[in-house]
């Protein structure tokens, strides 16, 4: 039953990219009003860093966030870190566009051009080298052009300045439709199902604002249930209010690829599969060096309670 108790609560966001469609319907599609949540929702501001600063300094109450940023500073010694409640992203959603069509693509040719790789944030690159070394490529050998924010790397891209870009929606759509490249590889597939993006809140919160944590949640699931039985065309209608330099046709052909590729779950459960697949990439990488507690990072009990109250 919806709340009829109004909460004001704050949601921050990494980036805007249509990798974070799961958010977009939950705001956008009043999922989380429906439950009595008044959200302040945007884009982390850039004093605060990352999502995670604000949370920890009380200037945000949940937040958007790759999991992997709790697992490297419990890695570093900290003893406790925010709590991941709810999955937003269930595979690596960023993709490899290159400057020449090549309907003969192989692995071996990143070590034949320069490539500019996501930089806003360590795990992009670290799921991508993962893939270079699945497939016998030795990340070393990969000639990067680093330091970029994304428009900046798009320029240098479209310019000549490298044969591969690494980036997420709609940026990679834009290049393939303006003509600029042609897809290389979707990273999606290449990892299979990992713990990427989640929900987080601190300690104190959760146990403050339990009834809130469960509301949203409760909201959510059914924005996850509304996105798995919707088209790319309806899901572009009720998210492309918030990318209002993008053209409806460019974010329904980004929803289109990314929900062709089983980018989003059906449902809000971190699994434990997909958060050891994880720090299998951060080891690999060399951002984390040794593996950490599942049950240290997240919870499962609230989605636990939100699904077994549909039954």
């Amino acid at each position: 039953m919806p709340s009829n108790k109004r909460t004001a609560i704050r949601l921050v966001e990494v980036i805007r990219t249509l990798f974070y469609t799961p958010i977009y319907v939950s705001v956008g599609g009043g999922f989380l009003e429906t439950e009595g949540l008044d959200v302040d929702f945007k884009t982390c501001p850039a004093e605060f860093g990352h999502p995670i600063n604000a949370l920890n300094t009380g200037q945000a109450d949940i937040a958007q966030s790759g999991i992997m940023r709790c697992i490297i500073a419990s890695d570093w010694g900290a003893e406790t870190v925010p709590i991941h409640f709810a999955e937003i992203n269930s595979r690596d959603g960023f993709f490899v566009i290159s400057r020449t069509k090549n309907d003969n693509f192989e692995w071996e040719h990143f070590k034949q051009g320069k490539v500019i790789p996501v930089d806003f944030s360590p795990m992009p690159w670290a799921s991508f080298r993962y893939a270079l070394q699945n497939h016998n490529i030795d990340p070393s050998e990969v000639d990067l052009l680093t330091g970029l924010n994304l428009n900046d790397a798009m320029e240098k891209f479209r310019s000549g300045k490298a044969e591969y870009i690494h980036v997420p929606q709609p940026a990679a759509e834009e290049l393939l439709e303006d003509g600029s490249g042609h897809l290389a590889v979707a990273l999606g597939p290449e990892n299979g199902h990992l713990a990427y993006s989640s929900f987080a809140t601190t300690h104190k919160f959760l146990e403050k604002e339990s009834d809130i944590v469960y509301r949203f949640t409760v909201g959510y699931a059914n924005a996850l249930d509304w996105l798995a039985s919707h088209s790319p065309s309806e899901i572009g209608e009720a998210v492309s209010g918030f990318f209002p330099g993008i053209s409806l046709e460019l974010v329904t052909k980004s929803i289109t690829r990314l929900k062709a590729q089983d980018n989003w779950p059906t449902e809000p459960t971190l699994a434990q599969p997909q958060y050891e697949n994880l720090q299998d990439i951060l080891i690999s990488a060399g951002l984390a060096k040794i593996r950490q507690s599942y049950d240290k990072v997240v919870r499962t009990n609230i989605t636990e309670a939100v699904l077994a109250s549909r039954k």
